[in-house]
């Protein structure tokens, strides 16, 4: 039965108003029950108790000897149990008891409070024998027998004693069986008796009383009279003593023995084990019947369904009572810790067994026992809950559960450390998820568009979206830190690719590229060239940037154009523009835009000592018919004509070319030249002989990789009349224009062969004009 009487005498609460929900009071299984919150003790605290005789402190001693446990639990609040047979106790008939009760809290400045309490409970109904192991001290009390009315016995003393004020208790006999000297544990060795009065019995730590109705034993662990006994492997501590008293004259004794199991409780797995066996063989006579065990929590019985959802668990196993207790179950309180830097936790329980049986003395028997169980620190591993849900584009995670001690101090995201009170203010969300048992989680929540997330491209238009966040906590109360690190992904088909546009215009290719939704990830090539400030610089590029897209204008024979094929339709030239993945290094699409140029004069020089030549005749005049020019051998006519401009494609190993080495160069020189049927007659001063001359050329070098050259000729007016020198036609070697050539990353067609569009030295060779 728990009720809660708090009662205050008037008068006292009238100088020390007592503040509110500082105080709790229940009226446990025998016992008063008081508890201080921690918030309210000061820098000293102790209590009193008032009774008939006087106020007195509770000190260690007096409250093993008087029934009183006093301790801190693992919240840090006081506690005070008092048994109801202790001393200072009021025993009112058909009213319960009473227990007055003074809390002096001293502050800091030195000032002493005193709050009074009358604590009262309901009497209620005692077992023939009832024994109690609290934490400090060991209870028996037994109901006194009283003989029939007329019997005769044995007279106490003779002559007889005066009539003492407590019924002749001053003359009561205790007869203790002891081990001998130098001896504490029962082995075969037999034991001796000895006899003490109650002066003798109390100067040695045994409280011994009586009420109207019963007979009260009380004494501390390891008193002088006790011994240690071993039982199924359980180690109990027993006082075995008979109480001699008399009751008219007549000689009556009772068997006041006490023993209590000293298991502390170890770690088995993931619980707590603590053992009691289930006889007592110093508190037994003949045979025995049980009648049953329960089990509490801070004195109080708990049902079988509490008992079930807790997860606590009563087993005998060969005579013994083991009831385990899963680490962390409600009931008990969880302590955090750090340890070597990670996060650790102890785990505290006080548990209350009870139970009962009869035997050939006593119609039945209550043995209670009060064990506080706990563990070491261990190290914990925190639970972290990943509750994100793809289609709300947010990470959402739970750390922990974390007793109260707990308290989150920051987050750090990559190299960004915020505290809770700022995470909103930056767009992220960090909530204390508190639950029913006083235990709380924390709750991060980050969108997936946050810069902080790292995001990463996986193919096939899916999207891995990364959170790495670094938890740190303080344990209080003396600010111990640890960190606690989480890394979680998510995966979605969300990725828009860039988009490129393009068109063709006179001299370049204009290109569109919308960026789509992952612009980090993306290196964009041109050719083989990433865009970047010294591309645009370096090929000339037009660059326009707009929200969403930008516009790049690729000039003819620039950085990043290819050339596909060469006729006198035009210059059939590509620029492929290409997504690569930054992380992996691998191409995602390419997008190609093929343009044709107008060209009326070009040289290409390919690898594979190939020449294609376009030349214009149409600035000789007279005109002359294009499809008439030959190279220096002639044979080799050009590969297609228009009326006005001549294509030639030819080996620089056939066709007259002429090859000679200068320098570190491979030098082939040829010539395009046209010489009619017919010569007109030659007027002095006035015709020379008809003749048209164009000098071509390549040089490669002498070691080294041969690559494609385009050239485009920037010559003077030709003319048709050139004056001849000893029969030979004067050359002179003039620099050229390298317009475009690429480094050697992409295969190009022209004339239908692979060549690698690599940039190359180059010869021009060309005429004098004439100089008249």
């Amino acid at each position: 039965m728990l009720s809660i009487l708090f009662l205050c005498v008037l008068s006292m609460c009238a100088r020390n108003k007592v503040p509110a929900g500082m105080f709790r009071t229940e009226c446990q299984d025998q016992h008063f029950w008081l508890a201080i919150s921690s918030a309210f003790l000061g820098q000293m605290f102790r209590f009193e108790t008032e009774g008939r005789s006087g106020v007195y402190p509770v000190s260690d001693k007096r409250a093993a000897q008087c029934g009183y446990t006093m301790l801190l639990d693992s919240r840090g609040d006081l506690v005070l149990r008092a048994s109801y047979l202790a001393c200072d106790v009021d025993t009112e008939d058909h009213a319960g008891v009473q227990l007055m009760v003074w809390f002096v809290n001293k502050e800091t400045s030195g000032k002493e409070t005193s709050h009074p309490f009358l604590l009262t409970c309901p009497l209620q109904q005692w077992n023939p024998r009832e024994i109690v192991c609290e934490e400090n001290y060991m209870e028996v009390s037994v109901k006194k027998p009283i003989p029939p009315v007329g019997q005769k016995g044995q007279e106490w003393m003779t002559p007889p004693p005066k009539r003492s004020e407590q019924g002749g208790v001053k003359e009561w006999r205790m007869v203790f069986r002891v081990l001998p000297d130098a001896q504490k544990d029962v082995t075969s060795l037999p034991m001796k008796e000895q006899t003490l009065s109650l002066m003798e019995a109390e100067q040695l730590g045994y409280h011994i009383n009586s009420t109207g109705t019963r007979i009260v034993l009380r004494c501390g662990y390891s008193s002088p009279l006790s011994y240690l006994l071993q039982e199924k492997g359980v180690d109990l501590e027993t006082v075995s003593v008979t109480i001699f008293y008399r009751h008219q004259w007549t000689l009556l004794r009772v068997d006041a023995s006490v023993a209590c199991s000293l298991h502390k409780g170890t770690m088995d797995g993931t619980h707590i084990l603590w053992s009691i066996p289930q006889v007592f063989p110093p508190l037994v006579q003949g045979s025995i019947r049980d009648r049953g065990a329960r089990m509490g929590v801070g004195g109080s019985l708990l049902s079988d369904c509490v008992i079930q959802q807790r997860g606590y668990k009563m087993e005998v196993r060969a005579g013994v009572m083991e009831v385990r207790i899963p680490f962390g179950a409600d009931g008990g309180y969880v302590k955090s810790h750090v340890m070597d830097g990670q996060y650790a936790q102890s785990y505290s329980i006080d548990l209350y067994y009870v139970q009962q049986w009869e035997d050939a003395q006593w119609t039945l028997t209550r043995h209670c026992s009060f064990r506080p169980l706990w563990t070491s620190p261990r190290p914990r591993t925190l639970g972290l809950f990943n509750l994100t849900v793809p289609e709300e584009r947010e990470f959402s995670l739970t750390l922990g559960v974390f007793p109260p001690d707990v308290s989150l101090a920051n987050i750090t995201i990559l190299t960004h450390t915020v505290t809770p009170a700022v995470t909103e203010e930056l767009g992220l969300r960090v909530f204390q998820v508190p639950f029913t048992n006083g235990t709380h989680s924390y709750l991060l929540q980050v969108p997936f568009s946050h810069p902080l997330v790292f995001q990463k491209y996986l193919g096939k238009m899916y999207r891995r979206y990364m959170l790495e966040v670094n938890f740190t906590l303080l344990v209080s109360p003396h600010g111990q830190v640890f960190t606690h690190p989480a890394s979680v992904a998510c995966d979605l088909q969300d990725v828009v690719l860039p988009k490129v546009e393009g068109h063709c215009t006179d001299k370049a290719v204009r290109l569109t590229l919308h960026r789509g939704n992952m612009d980090t990830q993306w290196a964009i090539l041109f050719g083989n060239h990433r865009l970047e400030q010294q591309l645009v610089e370096l090929g000339r590029y037009s660059l326009e940037v707009e929200d969403g897209y930008f516009v790049v204008e690729v000039p003819l024979y620039s950085l990043g154009m290819a050339y596909e094929d060469l006729s006198l339709q035009g210059l059939l030239t590509n620029v492929a523009v290409s997504m690569l993945d930054v992380e992996t290094g691998t191409v995602e699409q390419t997008f190609v835009q093929h343009c044709t140029f107008q060209v009326r004069e070009l040289m290409v020089c390919l690898p594979n000592n190939w020449m294609v030549v376009v030349v214009d005749t149409a600035r000789v005049v007279p005109p002359l018919d294009p499809w008439d020019t030959t190279l220096l051998d002639p044979m080799c006519g050009p590969k297609e004509t228009d009326h006005t401009r001549a294509l030639f494609s030819f080996s620089l190993d056939s066709c007259g070319t002429i090859k000679s080495v200068e320098d570190d160069g491979l030098v082939y020189v040829n010539e395009i030249r046209y010489m009619p049927q017919y010569l007109p007659i030659p007027q002095y001063f006035f015709h020379p002989f008809y003749y048209y001359s164009q000098p071509v050329g390549c040089r490669y070098p002498l070691n080294g990789t041969r690559t494609l050259a385009i050239y485009q000729s920037h010559l003077l007016p030709r003319s048709r009349t050139h004056r001849s020198h000893k029969g030979q036609h004067p050359i002179v070697r003039v620099p050229c224009e390298v317009s475009c050539g690429g480094d050697g990353g992409f295969t190009r067609r022209i004339e239908g062969r692979e060549v690698n569009a690599v940039a190359m030295r180059c010869l021009w060779m060309k005429p004098f004009s004439d100089i008249n």
